[in-house]
């Protein structure tokens, strides 16, 4: 029965799939685009390639993989590269396969033996003479290279793999966990009761043992723990075949196996054999290689080769984001047709070429790097359409030098450039660079339809606003998204050039784990336009007619759909400012197209200016109170700009382009539809371009926002449309007041309200209430429509020269019937404020209509010094604050230093020019206009950490104020900084926008290595002695500054500042002290910069906002000299006895120290040792008995470049040096105590010649015990490895002996062990650590290496090693590491060792990381 019933009920759902709004999944309808296709099958966007400009495309996610949809993908921004300059030599085995000895990993792997080629894999030596190929035939040679997979992998694909790793690895470290643990059981059952020390050394043994099974990963990579995840290695092998550069990526296990599923990752293995393999990787171009990383990453990537073969970039991408873009402008399933309908992109015919300028290394932030070898290779590769979907606010428009090359891209090789507006909305004037600031770029804004709401965001939809939708045929719920940035750009230009369909369902990459994703955003809405491009493109090109950005822009922009109150049916509004031109009509562009595909003037760039206004803006824009209230004439330049598409341009062609410029004539008419601004009725206009006058009288316009814009027609063809405008926006603000009540405000869905206020004088932050008014019963209980309301508040003021981001708030704000917020926002004087109230786009439909309450308090008083300056010694500083808007209840002044900046220069030897690339040839970075190398200076900076100097600071942010704040504004192309530790480990990267970089804790030198690129090497040359600010913060050790009413108060320490009124046009003046030395940080220097805030006012009575300006009044100090160091005259000095030696005594003493310190210096120098030997002989021959000198010698013999030839000598030395010394005549001098008067002269010379001869003995005891050690070592590995089971005793064995040797007290014994306890007669081994090596090695030969990773650890968390230093045996930290992993691998923890071998080659690279 219920069979039935399902049966039943199964048709009736299959019948409702008609009726679902499909086409809302990636929307198409609202720009015609699908039914274009449908209308013109053979322009689907074929014979069309578009560029993504975005984090990359995966070649094998679904709707990219088929078709050989993507025909390439580059690596723009360099994150992917790996320095394969390495050559190693190759050997055919019986021709069998070729064995490659790898130097970097020592892993040994079998190619292919049909890689036959593989002998011409050039090297380091090839003369000038020979070809390559000539000398690649005689030699075999691969190059190699290594690469963390996590310097690949995207942050979310980190977080995942790491999660899986972790578990993988938490059950091997539980499973020896639990075998330690029975260990330790049963010590405690057999020895509890009584152990003897080495017992107990077993148990500390166990413990150790545990406590590393036991830890848990730190997260922080500066650490290098082995149970802390450093990720997969990769080695890369590349090989030439006669053709191609081809390469084989071999991710190296560290702690996975294949019972883990991942028989893709190579095991713990030496040899690797990879002879299955027919060939290797080559440029993705040529053969549409991709391959994964590892089944866990599920990571796609291909290839590609540089600077002949010696740079490997790996492809892949940074983020989900470009092949969601490249889905929605070009994704291909091959389904049947109704599914295409709603799954395929906008353009399903056209290629994706990748262009990835989003860094791996920032997190998927795009580079100016990236966006330039963008360009380069989109004119390479003559695309036809680009894409970038990202952006930034910046500080001017259509500016600096990634603009100038986008213009000379579009403008001369015919690519037109499709760009985001920005997703900073609903403020006006929010439009991101380059989309939203560039003449030569298109600016698509975001728009989301009812289709899209219900199938993308389930949203409901009430059925009234269903049935108003079908009465009238439009979209009655469609509008921009709220967070769509919105026009003009600062300088008056549209900012927003036209609209598209901003969110869908689409391809995302495989690493992700799913086939599509939804995503929204302006970033959206591009490739939508985009792919709507191509469309036409692919129709132009199969007709013949040629298109270029400017024909195209114009046809867009003369056919858009105007998305305004008439149509929208639900009240709100879209203005101009929103939609530009509003949304796209393919069907009508592509009409407009062929109208007018024979009309030269199409082709043609109508560049505008201001030309009687700073900086030339683009349109007039009126903001501020005073430029409102007159009638202002402007002078409008128009400069008709001819395009062509080819730079390399015949001479008759550029004869026939002059000529055209010479006949250019043009009479243009002007229309403008609003009666406020006056405009001539024509302008003949001419090559060179011409002015026209206009005047703007806002005097009469009501409070807010009015907009207009001027066009200009060709006279003889009005038809056709406009062939330029200039847009005109106007504010007008509210009346000036110190309070304001905005009033009740109705809103409906997406709906936005501005109003903009005349800040006072005197207010420097503003308090916003915003009350939902939704009534409430008389019980205070809320009425039937209790759903909270999404409401977004921005505000935004504008100032020259400064991004958007600098003096906005947003805040999105949930209410409830009668509730109500209160939002605190610093504001500046004499200066319009827009305060945007906005509806959010996706509030619940089903809710029509909500009221809002608003009203504006301004706050604040006035310091006469907006930031204030303190230098060291200079008395601290004063302000006088005044109350210009009201009275001021609390004045309570405060302040506080929480950064510290440090500046340092560049070293001496940084600063060089060279090209980027080395030849023409190699177009990675060379311009093409012109053929133009890019160059690059890098310079080099450093700074040491220390425990005593870093105050507990492990991080900082590398500023260079010059440089960067900007990206595509820039003057430069680009700059860099990656932040290395001392042994060229790369800890951290920071570009335009720099961001805080972990650096280990202690001590440590710290390097930054700063590349800047331009292809002027003059513009280089002015940054040679750049400085650079180490910013740090002082979280938790904040310097907190003192305040007080008068200077005297200041100076004699009096009671500070205490709470106080302030009257309405009254002030007063405020004195903050320095601050004390001692709260200084340690380590800083004469120069280094403390800066912080000041506030001047609290929280006063019945305020419920912050009471005080948001984010205070910047103060800085100048650190000045370190205080003297002053010598502490209570400590007394031993006596000195009066010297009773002959003159002679005294002169032949004398020569002997100059002997001893000449062999001391001869023992560096003498590389070979015969010059230091003649005369260490002459010397001791007289002096046989001499404890400096015989030092001397047993110092040279134990140097590390030859002290494994020479341990029997070593220990000779030691012997000799030991004999010399009467260690009876120690003990009594020392006695008991070691007390002697100090005022006792003989005394104190008595004391002084033991403590030298005891020095002499710990050093001589110390290294003969470690050239004991090393002599033992060396017998044992060269007997039987058998030999040492039947030596073996049992512990309480080795105790006994242990004992009967501490008795025997044998001075010149040759016995380690023996040895060892003559030494911890003088010294605590243990506790000095000048002596690891030796407990390292002890502990080794008892096989106790839990014990050996304890102190191991300890050296490396303390300083890396640098607290043996001065010892007998400096550690470093590859010594360490070294000892580390030998320790894991004697106690088989596999996983341990896995991680710890990557930690080493990661930790210790051959050179700096590439850039």
């Amino acid at each position: 029965r219920n069979n039935i019933n399902n049966n039943q009920r199964r048709p009736s759902t299959f019948s409702r799939m008609s009726t679902l709004p499909l086409s809302g999944i990636l929307p198409k309808e609202e720009t015609n685009s699908l039914q274009f296709i449908k209308d013109n099958p053979e322009y689907d966007g074929r014979e069309v390639k578009i560029g993504i400009l975005d984090t990359g495309v995966d070649p094998g996610a679904i709707g990219l993989r088929d078709n050989d949809k993507v025909v390439d993908i580059i690596e723009c921004t360099g994150s992917g590269d790996v320095d394969v300059s390495e050559t190693i030599n190759v050997t055919l085995v019986n021709s069998e396969y070729w064995e490659v000895n790898s130097t970097l990993t020592g892993k040994t792997y079998k190619l292919n033996p049909a890689w036959n080629e593989t002998s011409k894999i050039s090297n380091e030596n090839e003369t000038e003479t020979d070809t390559v190929e000539e000398q690649e035939e005689e030699k075999g040679f691969v190059r190699v290279g290594v690469k963390k997979a996590f310097e690949l992998y995207p942050r979310a694909l980190i977080s995942r793999v790491k999660e899986t790793r972790r578990k993988q690895f938490e059950k091997k470290q539980n499973h020896f966990a639990s075998m330690v643990r029975k260990e330790l059981s049963l010590w405690d059952s057999k020895y509890n009761k009584s152990p003897t020390q080495d017992q107990l050394k077993e148990k500390e043994d166990l413990e150790a043992r545990l406590d590393i099974l036991e830890s848990k990963s730190s997260n922080d990579p500066t650490k290098n723990n082995p149970w802390d995840d450093p990720g997969p290695l990769l080695e890369c092998i590349v090989y030439y075949d006669g053709t191609n550069y081809r390469t084989v990526i071999v991710p190296l296990s560290s702690s996975l196996s294949h019972d883990d599923n991942t028989d893709d990752v190579v095991d713990d293995q030496s040899v690797v054999d990879l002879t299955h393999l027919e060939k290797g990787m080559t440029d993705f171009d040529k053969e549409l290689q991709y391959e994964k990383l590892t089944n866990i990453d599920y990571l796609n990537y291909g290839v590609h080769f540089y600077n002949q073969g010696k740079i490997l970039s790996i492809v892949c991408d940074a983020g989900a984001h470009g092949s969601h873009v490249a889905g929605i402008a070009s994704a291909y399933h091959e389904n049947p047709e109704e599914v295409q309908d709603v799954v395929n992109g906008v353009a399903p015919g056209a290629k994706i070429v990748s262009l990835k300028i989003g860094d791996t290394r920032l997190g998927s932030m795009e580079t100016g790097t990236g966006l330039v070898r963008a360009l380069i290779e989109a004119i390479r590769l003559k695309l036809d359409v680009i894409n970038l979907s990202y952006g930034e606010a910046s500080a001017l428009c259509n500016t600096g030098r990634f603009m100038k090359l986008a213009e000379e891209a579009v403008q001369k090789y015919g690519i037109i450039f499709v760009s985001s507006a920005g997703n900073n909305g609903p403020c006006l004037s929010t439009v991101g660079a380059p989309g939203g600031t560039g003449s030569s770029i298109l600016s698509v804004g975001a728009y989301v339809s009812p289709k899209m709401m219900e199938a993308g965001y389930s949203m409901i939809t009430s059925e009234e606003e269903e049935e108003e939708g079908k009465e009238d045929g439009t979209n009655s719920l469609g509008t921009t998204y709220t967070w769509s940035s919105v026009g003009p750009a600062v300088d008056g230009d549209q900012g927003v050039d036209i609209m598209a369909p901003g969110g869908a369902i689409t391809s995302v990459p495989n690493w992700t784990l799913q086939r599509k994703k939804l995503m929204n955003g302006t970033s959206m809405s591009s490739p939508h336009a985009a792919g709507c491009v191509a469309l036409l493109v692919s129709a132009c090109k199969a007709n013949g007619i040629p298109v270029n950005f400017n024909r195209m822009k114009k046809a867009l922009q003369n056919t858009a759909l105007q998305v305004n109150h008439a149509n929208a049916g639900n009240g709100v509004s879209l203005s101009n400012l929103q939609q530009g031109a509003g949304m796209l009509q393919v069907d009508k562009a592509w009409e407009y197209l062929l109208a007018n595909k024979d009309d030269p003037t199409q082709d043609i760039n109508y560049v505008i200016s201001i030309d009687n206004r700073a900086g030339d803006p683009r349109g007039i824009y009126l903001r501020q109170k005073d430029e409102t209230s007159i009638i202002q004439e402007f002078s409008i330049n128009v400069d008709p700009q001819l395009s062509y598409n080819n730079n390399d341009l015949s001479d008759e062609d550029i004869g026939s382009i002059q000529k055209s410029k010479v006949e250019f004539e043009q009479n243009i008419s002007f229309k403008v539809d609003q009666d406020w601004v006056k405009v001539p009725k024509m302008l003949v206009l001419m090559n060179n371009g011409r002015s026209f006058k206009v005047f703007v009288d806002p005097t009469k316009l009501p409070k807010g926002v009015h907009t207009t814009r001027i066009f200009g027609y060709d006279s003889s063809n009005m038809e056709k449309g406009p062939l330029f405008s200039v847009p005109v926006t106007v504010l007008k603000p509210l009346d000036t007041a110190k309070s304001i009540s905005i009033g009740k405000l109705s809103f409906k869905p997406a709906e936005v309200k501005r109003n903009f206020l005349d800040v006072p004088k005197g207010a420097s932050y503003m308090d916003v209430t915003v009350k939902d008014a939704r009534s409430t019963s008389d019980d205070n209980t809320t009425t039937t429509d209790a759903i909270s309301r999404l409401v977004v508040l921005h505000t935004l003021q504008l100032f020259p020269h400064t991004p958007y981001r600098d003096n906005e708030k947003q805040r999105y704000i949930r209410l409830k019937p009668g509730e109500t917020t209160v939002t605190s926002i610093a504001v500046k004087e004499g200066v319009t404020c827009e305060l945007a109230l906005a509806r959010g786009w996706s509030d619940n439909v089903m809710t029509k209509q909500t009221d809002m309450e608003v009203h504006v308090d301004f706050r604040g008083i006035t310091p006469d010094k907006y930031q204030l300056n303190m230098f060291a010694g200079g008395g601290g500083t004063s302000v006088i604050v005044k109350s210009d808007l009201s009275n001021q209840y609390s004045i309570t002044p405060s302040g506080k230093l929480n950064k510290w900046l440090t500046p340092l220069r560049p070293t001496s030897t940084s600063g060089v020019i060279t090209p980027i690339s080395p030849s023409l040839e190699e177009e990675r970075d060379v311009w093409p206009v012109g053929a133009k190398k890019i160059y690059q200076t890098i310079l080099t900076y450093e700074f040491e950490q220390s425990p005593d100097t870093s105050a507990g600071i492990t991080s900082f942010v590398p500023r260079i104020p010059s440089l960067q704040g900007v990206l595509y504004e820039s003057a430069y192309e680009s700059q860099l900084c990656m932040v290395y530790d001392g042994n060229k480990r790369i800890l951290g990267y920071s570009d335009a926008f720099p961001s805080e970089v972990k650096i280990p804790a202690g001590k440590g030198k710290v390097i930054i290595r700063l590349q800047i690129r331009h292809s002027e090497p003059e513009m280089l040359k002015k940054l040679s002695d750049q400085v650079l600010w180490i910013q740090r913060n002082l979280s938790g050790k904040e310097i907190s500054l003192s305040a007080y009413a008068s200077k005297e108060d200041m100076m004699l320490k009096k009671p500070t500042f205490s709470r106080r009124g302030l009257l309405k046009g009254n002030s007063c003046m405020v004195f903050f002290a320095e601050p004390e030395e001692d709260k200084l940080p340690k380590g800083r220097k004469p120069g280094d910069i403390l800066m912080g805030q000041v506030h001047y006012e609290s929280n006063g009575p019945n305020l419920q906002g912050q009471g005080k300006k948001p984010g205070g009044y910047p103060i800085r100090y100048v650190v000045g000299p370190n205080p003297s160091t002053k010598k502490d005259s209570s400590s007394a000095k031993d006596a000195v006895a009066e010297d009773e030696r002959s003159e002679m005594e005294k002169l032949e003493e004398s020569i002997l120290k100059l002997k001893v310190d000449k062999l001391q210096k001869l023992s560096d120098e003498d590389k070979k040792g015969e010059k230091f030997m003649d005369l260490y002989n002459s010397v001791l021959k007289d002096h046989p008995s001499h404890i400096p000198l015989l030092l001397v010698g047993l110092k040279y013999h134990d140097q590390e470049r030859w002290r494994k030839n020479r341990l029997e000598d070593v220990v000779s030395a030691c012997d000799a040096l030991i004999s010399c010394i009467d260690q009876v005549e120690l003990v009594q001098h020392y006695g008991v105590t070691g007390f002697y008067d100090k005022e006792d002269a003989e005394a104190c010379k008595m004391r002084k010649e033991m403590d030298e001869k005891k020095s002499a003995l710990i050093e001589a005891l110390a290294r003969k015990s470690r050239a004991l050690v090393d002599i033992e070592n060396n017998d044992d590995s060269n007997n039987n490895p058998e030999k040492k089971e039947t030596d073996d005793m049992n512990t309480q064995e080795k105790a006994s002996e242990e004992e009967k040797s501490d008795d025997t007290d044998d001075k010149n014994s040759t016995n380690f062990k023996s040895s060892l306890s003559e030494l911890k007669k003088w010294v605590d081994i243990e506790k000095n650590l000048k002596y690891s090596i030796l407990v390292i090695e002890r502990e080794k030969k008892e096989s106790r290496y839990g014990n050996v990773l304890k102190l191991v650890q300890k050296l490396l968390e303390n300083n890396e090693g640098e607290d043996t230093k001065g010892g007998i045996c400096h550690l470093t930290k590859a010594d360490l590491l070294k000892l580390r992993a030998e320790a894991l691998k004697e106690l088989g923890y596999t996983h341990l060792y896995a991680y710890d071998e990557v930690w080493k080659l990661i930790c210790n690279p051959k050179d700096y990381a590439l850039f």
